[in-house]
């Protein structure tokens, strides 16, 4: 089968789609940036492999007919209490719906609790490894209903193979994650960056030697430790940019998924608190210019640490040790 028709297509979206769709990102941006990083990060990097479980058994059940005996073991083993002696659901919608519903209650019940778990759905299966289990997902449904296959394949195999299943425009997963990793981390440098080179304040030797270290072959840069002029900041910056363009971006725009790899990233979720963390700490900037400009480090750190307040409270700054 040729691999275009493995392209998921893009449906015509109504204006009323359109806005359900803002106001679930607003909802779950809002979410995101009240739990600290690294606890949303460890349900972020989970939720993938349940969304599998779910399209898994919705596409076993769907080709079988009813809830095949192999189905059993494997979510006794994995979902405990989700069962409980009785076969599952023979419709695969209602299978999958409940086995989510069961994951959201149970194993993410934390982040019911703690008012994060629209944010932890929304930006989930917008992982790429969701993405990539989605696409999979798709590529059995049309091939089983055509030729069912002799025996379905266990949830490990299954697993395995759609983590090596390629997306579109011949990318697999791995190459689409670590694009968008290489994206993420410069878009960071920058974010830090930008704030010192729309100021009086001297690029300091930490900041050359980051620079140095993360862009190699950019320098050389002068001045370190002297006010630099604007047009001289202005050079470091588009040097910055280009660096990344060229390191971070070439290989996505030369095999034609640029469009999916920007969109990918903006969709997200460390994407999005970093932007939210870098303009809480501009405004900062802003009230007070006697602020010690952070390190990366402590830039990065403050921003997974970052927690936005509640209306009328007052939240204490992030620690920069």
């Amino acid at each position: 089968m040729s691999l275009a028709k493995h392209k998921m297509k893009a449906p015509r979206i109504s204006r009323v789609e359109l806005r359900v769709q803002a106001l679930a990102s607003r909802r779950a941006n809002s979410q995101l940036l009240r739990v600290p990083w690294r606890r949303f990060r460890r349900a972020y990097e989970e939720y993938p492999s349940w969304q599998a479980l779910a399209l898994w058994g919705r596409a076993v059940v769907a080709t079988e007919g009813r809830a095949p005996s192999g189905l059993l073991p494997t979510f006794r083993e994995r979902c405990p209490g989700f069962i409980e002696g009785e076969a599952p659901s023979q419709e695969p919608e209602l299978l999958a719906f409940h086995l989510l519903e069961w994951v959201h209650n149970e194993r993410f019940g934390h982040a019911k609790r703690q008012g994060w778990l629209d944010a932890l759905t929304f930006y989930g299966v917008r992982h790429p490894r969701s993405r990539v289990v989605w696409a999979y997902w798709e590529h059995c449904e049309s091939e089983w209903n055509t030729q069912r296959p002799t025996s379905c394949p266990t949830f490990d195999k299954w697993w395995r193979s759609a983590l090596q299943w390629e997306l579109c425009d011949k990318t697999s997963y791995l190459a689409a994650a670590r694009a968008v990793k290489r994206y993420l981390d410069w878009e960071a440098l920058m974010l830090w960056l930008r704030p010192l080179l729309g100021t009086e304040l001297a690029l300091r030797r930490h900041v050359i030697s980051e620079l140095e270290r993360r862009c190699p072959g950019i320098s050389k840069f002068e001045g370190s430790g002297v006010r630099e002029s604007h047009l001289a900041k202005l050079s470091i910056w588009r040097r910055v940019v280009k660096w990344g363009e060229n390191h971070c971006l070439s290989q996505a725009k030369e095999e034609g998924w640029l469009d999916s790899l920007q969109e990918q990233v903006r969709s997200h979720p460390w994407h999005v608190r970093m932007r939210a963390y870098a303009a809480h700490l501009s405004q900062e900037w802003s009230r007070n210019r006697a602020l010690p400009y952070p390190s990366f480090g402590q830039w990065e750190q403050a921003a997974e640490e970052y927690v936005k307040a509640e209306p009328g409270l007052v939240r204490q700054r992030p620690s920069t040790r």
